[in-house]
């Protein structure tokens, strides 16, 4: 799976959980300052994430995270069995 395809899924993702427009999101848009999202609906992005792209995200990793753009990179890495 590629770059786009993996920023594809996270923000319908994100869209879906927050009811938000997917094309309102941008790739270095913070959760919390400009998605307005809490804690809560953040881990319910990344257990989508779990389910969908069939890995397991740490609460340290989880902890990083801040962006759209940090998910993806999370995700590209644990798909290329890169440790995150």
């Amino acid at each position: 799976m590629d770059t786009e395809q993996i920023r594809n899924s996270v923000k319908q993702t994100i869209a879906s959980v927050a009811n938000l427009d997917p094309a309102l999101i941008g790739d270095d848009a913070s959760y919390k300052r400009d998605l307005s999202l809490d804690s809560l609906t953040i881990l319910e992005i990344a257990v989508d994430a779990e389910s969908r792209f069939g890995l397991e995200i740490s609460e340290e990793e989880l902890s990083c995270v801040q962006t759209v753009g940090d998910t993806v990179r999370l995700i590209q890495k644990h798909l290329c069995g890169a440790p995150a």
